[in-house]
């Protein structure tokens, strides 16, 4: 185990002091809203990393953000709207700065309940009616070269031509499903009335959702957007999104451990979590359809046509009480299935390993598969931290003679901050590892908090594109060291910022009058920005690996530079740190790794597919005639079916258990189902393929 460092600095940690902030007027006097807005506002003003103006400059971009969070594809609101909401450009900062009611916010409001309500009979009403698909006509899909409509008109022939293509898209895989696999077809007018239905079914969906949003939730998007003007990862939480995150963070919830899914007005069980209290339980099966909630020997909740989201929360709960849920069997009987509530541990979000052999090749190797940097800031008994976690697996894997490990990193978004510099710890003697800049301005390099090396064999690190933060100050370190080759995708996500969650009501008043607005929520602040020890930022630059591997993702606009607000680019001073003394033979690696790529049938597959998928992606204007939409996706699935094909016989990976699992897994069934899940996920990646190939010609 690690000692505990002794950081200021973590990626997501709580506030718990309170800070002199001040309320300019009597409580009685304020909705919650105004106060939150307020609170939220003075905590970002304090803490964050930008020392931003809130002025007209502000207001104008924190404007254009609502509109955007509202009606982002320009489909809802009307440029009359857009006109009548245009004197509040610069009003936005004197709102916030004198506690102001806020008009912007609930004019806005009024108009889009508005929009949305005539919306529903827009849609309806196109729906209602067969489409021409043999029409040479084209709709732009490409939001940012719209206009926001003239008129009514002109926005519902918006929206003739988005549904069409909506249609059109199902009316041709209908069509595609049938010629290949049904004896008795259906006509063409019957297949576009059926693809017609579909899409009314989601729009009458999405209605509902948009009808079940309470008043906090509206509030909370309106927040979202003023604070994105100061970069996109500074946000407000309200209550319950904040235990959501918490969740993720901690991998542990209370609850009964079932996966579920909204299924036509009904939430489907889709998964039981192994070793749950639902799994325990035995009754709750997947393809079940919850229909009611009861708290014990309450009065159920009918929760058919509910949102997902509300429902899950019903069913989550502490820890010892229990709920019990009607359900409809697949055989269409119902039945009351009591579950007592307990701590789901979501295995799938923490540190994994196994055994791997590449075929060929006798020689054994560790794989450690981490989903994120996560942590339990709670304090609470049985809490994961993923850098202990991984020290485990390490010492774990090397009890089987492993020959080299391999980190994977991929699609890991970050997390805690401590954890990436402890983790970085297991694979150098000591040294800097990151170099932390807050408001001061006066960098800060964190050191590996333990001397002793843990794992010295040979190391390589997958990424891809959505490796971000935590796993980028990781890779960096390995890279800037020379420990390990970095192998991945053409760069990391770019995330170059530090965040910390301040506990909104820690800054109210206690006086009683201002118990009614509790509870506020949380701001999460972009407190400092991270550089590598070389001083380079990883921030919208990201990691490029040393071995460059194209993927799905490979060319498409994603990271942190597409992001709105994103801070720039910076160098700082490189700190002092000694190179790793026995380098890998990154030249040789590179070489040989090239002649892969270039050779390979997979790979050179996946370029030409690439090359169809993103010049459809990147096209303004898509047809809506059926010939040319045929024409594209024929081409599509061409490249496709030719990408499936090379990967079915493709080289397979071995996945074995450790020894410890072994001895485990013929009396622990729930360890065997999930370790049987993970294994078979790894048997057919090229990427893990790959890494196996470079671990076995790296120098020892």
């Amino acid at each position: 185990m690690f000692m505990k460092l002794k950081v200021t600095v973590v990626a997501v940690v709580a506030a718990l002091c309170v800070f002199g902030f001040y309320v300019l007027k009597p409580a009685e006097t304020l909705t919650k809203e105004q106060v939150i807005l307020s609170y939220v506002f003075q905590a970002t003003d304090k803490f964050h990393y930008l020392n931003k103006k809130i002025d007209d400059d502000f207001s104008a971009k924190a404007y254009q953000q609502y509109l955007k969070s509202i009606d982002r594809g320009k489909r809802m609101l009307l440029a009359t709207d857009v006109a009548a909401l245009d004197k509040y450009k610069t009003e936005i900062d004197n709102e916030i700065n004198e506690q102001a009611p806020l008009a912007f916010y609930n004019e806005a409001q009024a108009i889009i309940q508005k929009r949305e309500i005539e919306i529903e009979a827009v849609y309806k009403e196109i729906l209602s009616k067969p489409f021409d698909f043999n029409v040479a006509e084209s709709v732009v899909m490409n939001e940012d070269k719209r206009s926001y409509p003239a008129n009514e008109n002109d926005r519902k022939e918006l929206w003739r031509k988005l549904l069409k293509y909506q249609v059109l898209s199902r009316y041709h895989g209908l069509k595609e499903r049938q010629s290949d696999t049904v004896k008795v077809k259906k006509t063409d007018v019957e297949l576009e009335k059926e693809a017609r239905e579909k899409v009314l079914k989601m729009y009458e969906d999405w209605s509902k959702n948009i009808k079940q949003n309470d008043a906090m939730e509206k509030f909370s998007v309106y927040v979202n957007a003023l604070m994105s003007v100061y970069d996109p990862h500074t946000n407000y939480f309200a209550p319950v999104e904040k235990k959501d995150f918490d969740i993720h963070m901690t991998g542990r919830l209370e609850g009964i451990g079932a996966t579920l899914q909204e299924k036509d007005g009904y939430v489907k069980v889709t998964a039981i979590v192994a070793g749950s209290a639902s799994w325990k339980q035995g009754e709750l099966e997947v393809g079940d359809l919850i229909t009611e909630v009861a708290q014990g020997a309450d009065k159920p909740v009918d929760v058919v046509d509910m949102r997902l989201d509300k429902v899950v929360s019903m069913i989550r709960g502490p820890k010892g009480t229990e709920v019990r849920l009607t359900v409809k069997k697949v055989d269409g009987t119902t039945k009351i299935i009591p579950i007592i509530r307990d701590i789901v541990i979501l295995e799938e979000t923490f540190a994994k390993s196994a055994i791997l052999q590449r075929n060929g090749d006798d020689k054994k190797y560790g794989y450690i598969n981490l989903p994120s940097f996560y942590a339990d800031f709670s304090g609470e008994a049985g809490g994961r931290s993923s850098a202990n976690d991984v020290l485990k697996e390490v010492e774990r894997l090397a009890v089987n003679e492993i020959q080299g490990t391999i980190i994977d990193l991929r699609n890991n978004g970050g997390g805690s901050l401590q954890d990436a510099i402890e983790m970085i710890g297991i694979f150098i003697e000591s040294g800097p590892v990151v170099i932390v800049d807050d408001p001061s301005h006066i960098p800060h390099p964190y050191v590996d908090p333990d001397p002793k090396l843990k794992d010295a064999k040979p190391l390589i690190v997958l990424v891809n594109g959505y490796s971000a933060s935590a796993s980028e100050i990781f890779a960096a370190a390995i890279q800037d060291y020379k420990r390990g080759v970095i192998m991945g995708t053409e760069s990391t996500f770019g995330k170059g910022t530090v965040q910390r969650f301040y506990d909104l009501d820690n800054f109210m008043p206690t006086h009683d009058q201002y118990a009614s607005y509790k509870s506020l929520g949380s701001v999460k602040v972009t407190i400092s920005k991270f550089f590598r020890i070389n001083g380079g930022a990883t921030q919208r630059k990201g990691v490029v690996p040393d071995i460059i591997m194209p993927d799905v993702y490979s060319g498409m606009e994603q990271g942190e530079k597409e992001e709105d607000f994103a801070m720039e680019w910076t160098k700082i001073k490189k700190a002092k740190y000694k190179l790793y003394p026995t380098q890998p033979n990154y030249k040789e690696l590179q070489d040989l790794a090239k002649m892969r790529m270039d050779t390979s049938s997979y790979f050179k597959t996946l370029n030409s597919h690439l090359m169809i998928v993103r010049k459809e992606e990147k096209a303004d204007n898509v047809s809506l005639k059926y010939e040319d939409y045929d024409r594209e996706m024929k081409e599509i699935k061409a490249s496709n079916q030719q990408l499936e094909k090379i990967i079915d016989g493709m080289h397979s990976v071995k996945a074995d258990y450790l020894l410890d699992e072994k001895a485990q897994i013929e009396s622990d069934k729930a360890l065997k189902e999930r370790l049987g899940n993970f294994h078979e996920s790894l048997v057919n990646d090229e990427y893990i393929y790959q890494a196996l190939i470079s671990l076995s010609q790296m120098k020892k």
